[in-house]
């Protein structure tokens, strides 16, 4: 319940993974970084870009993630990973 509430607020309160002066590859960035850093493996702040897919893997390759229906140009592509060697993937379009 209390990872829950938690997820909640992050939907109500202010984003405070990136910031709109970055561009998508740096945003795409810091929420894999906060992703990793907190162990949560779901969309954590607004969207980045028009789309963003998330993945995550246990292995050593890099995980796939969601890809947009219609045509869109790749902006952020970013991974990193947990301290239990978790990777997380985090992508953005436009």
């Amino acid at each position: 319940m209390t990872k829950l509430l938690f997820m909640i607020s992050l939907l109500l309160a202010p984003n405070e993974i990136w910031t709109n002066d970055m561009t998508d590859q740096q945003k795409c960035q810091a929420e894999a970084d906060y992703m990793a850093k907190n162990r949560m493996f779901c969309h954590v702040g607004p969207c980045i870009g028009r789309f963003e897919g998330i993945g995550w893997s246990q292995s050593n390759c890099i995980p796939q993630t969601c890809t947009p229906k219609y045509k869109m140009n790749l902006t952020g592509d970013a991974i990193s990973m947990t301290n239990d060697g978790i990777i997380i993937r985090v992508r953005s379009w436009r």
